[in-house]
């Protein structure tokens, strides 16, 4: 089931099946700004939820799971939990096939807010009970001519660069901007920042356009495909993927993330502009 809201200046659709964006449009210029898909990435968004990226096998308790890339949520029929001209909300729920790979009971919902030009995404984690570990997400596509972006920071950071299925990071000092292209995913893959201050993350793309990204989640992830593909992901991520150095323990995994009955909560906010 596709749902649509719409303010005037964004019109979002979302769609029940992995409760993902499939359509961003910029109302001002009529132009569709989410990545529609092709043999290079077929998704336009991802839900992340509970772990990250192409996860190995993890234990609890001594037992081991695992899980698809990017866990249950991508995979999962969310149901409508409530909706207005501006808003909604989808929530899944734990069941029995969820907890053959992820053995926790739980809530989880997401909620599209726009405002003004921008669309503001919050996760809800909720324990039926205890405690339970997770990570979570989002992997937005953002239509980017020749799969290019310049990214900057509103202010100067000095992150941690993880690779990928690497050891420990590496500070980088200074890091103000740089170009992500073909050239640089050939290079990095994904480029994972650690430690970034709460700022605006902004992608200007060459057919002018302006996404900026606002959170204080832990890493920052920048992906997309180092062969093909017009589009370009800055993902916030509450956890991160697997690194050579991480236990097989779930819970003693970095950046973990843990909510009870009372739920915890995730927000990041995307903003278009035509500039």
């Amino acid at each position: 089931m596709q749902y649509t809201i719409s303010n005037g200046k964004i019109s979002l659709t979302v769609n029940s099946l992995g409760g993902s964006m499939t359509s961003l449009k910029y109302l001002p210029t009529d132009d569709e700004r989410l990545w529609q898909g092709d043999e290079h990435w077929t998704s336009q968004d991802v839900v992340i939820f509970p772990i990250i990226a192409h996860a190995a096998p993890y234990t609890v308790n001594g037992k081991e799971y695992s899980l698809r890339s990017h866990g249950i949520a991508r995979y999962a029929n969310f149901t409508l939990a409530d909706i207005s001209n501006d808003a909604l909300t989808l929530s899944i729920t734990s069941n029995e096939q969820t907890l053959k790979d992820y053995p926790y009971e739980f809530d989880f919902l997401i909620t599209y807010k726009l405002i003004e030009n921008a669309v503001q995404i919050s996760y809800f984690v909720r324990a039926k009970r205890g405690k339970i570990p997770f990570y979570v997400g989002g992997h937005p596509g953002m239509k980017a001519p020749r799969g290019e972006a310049l990214i900057e920071f509103s202010e100067e950071q000095n992150p941690t660069l993880y690779p990928v299925l690497g050891e420990e990071g590496k500070i980088i000092n200074g890091l103000n901007r740089f170009v992500a292209n073909k050239a640089f995913f050939a290079e990095y893959d994904t480029m994972l920042l650690g430690g970034v201050t709460e700022c605006d993350v902004c992608a200007t793309t060459t057919d002018g356009y302006r996404y900026t990204y606002n959170s204080n989640c832990p890493i920052w992830a920048f992906w997309s495909n180092k062969t093909g593909g017009e589009y370009v992901c800055v993902e916030p991520w509450w956890g991160i993927s697997d690194i050579k150095s991480a236990p097989k323990d779930f819970t003693l995994r970095p950046f973990i993330n843990y909510a009870d009955e009372r739920g915890s909560s995730f927000t990041f906010t995307l903003k278009i502009e035509k500039i």
